[in-house]
């Protein structure tokens, strides 16, 4: 059996990848292996964090609006969503015309 593939791109070592998924195969056990052990199926661990309040039954009323779920990451970038809500014009021209300009640059710095 071969230990090394030929790839076109240089030599496989194929025992070096089977000790590597081996040792990443152990590490991900013992990460699992040192999680907490007092979790209990079906009590209130379970339970859906709701902000504190009672779980609605319905499941139609558990809403969360974008502006919610992503409350924290646009407050950190407020500034760069403010300059792009300022590029912002809902015409499908405009945003070719980025991807073309985008495009252009990318072009000519690969080329250099």
């Amino acid at each position: 059996m071969w230990t090394k593939v030929f790839s076109g791109f240089g030599y496989w070592d194929v025992y070096s990848w089977i000790i590597f998924f081996f040792i990443a195969s152990g590490l991900i056990l013992w990460i699992r292996s040192i999680g907490r052990s007092d979790y209990k199926k079906g009590t209130e661990q379970d339970e859906i964090f709701y902000g504190a309040n009672a779980v609605p039954e319905d499941g139609s009323e558990i809403e969360v609006p974008a502006s919610s779920a992503y409350w924290g990451f646009v407050e950190a970038l407020k500034g760069y969503y403010e300059k792009l809500s300022e590029m912002h014009s809902g015409l499908t021209n405009d945003y070719v015309g980025y991807i073309v300009v985008v495009a252009a640059v990318l072009v000519v710095l690969v080329l250099l």
